[in-house]
């Protein structure tokens, strides 16, 4: 099974990919299910491709702590929003 850090990886690969993760941040975030950071975060981590951590950090205003925490909240709140699409779809 694919882990959603490897899912949002292989989209961010190509520009029709980022553009899918784009729009499955803004439904994230229109749904209430991430915050407004978070949303900036994801989209700078996975969709912009930023490679340097500190520069998301700088960005952000976080400490890299903070980033890694929050990074993986935000990744565990996609993966509640993945599943719920997920069983939409399946309706």
């Amino acid at each position: 099974m694919i882990t959603t850090r490897q899912y949002l990886k292989f989209y961010s690969k190509d520009n029709d990919g980022r553009i899918k993760l784009r729009k499955l941040f803004q439904i994230a975030r229109d749904e209430g299910d991430i915050t407004e950071t978070e949303y900036w975060l994801l989209v700078y981590t996975y969709a912009d491709c930023r490679i340097m951590r500190d520069n998301t950090c700088a960005k952000l205003n976080m400490s890299s702590t903070k980033y890694a925490t929050s990074l993986n909240e935000a990744l565990i709140k996609i993966d509640t929003t993945i599943n719920k699409l997920d069983k939409l779809r399946n309706l």
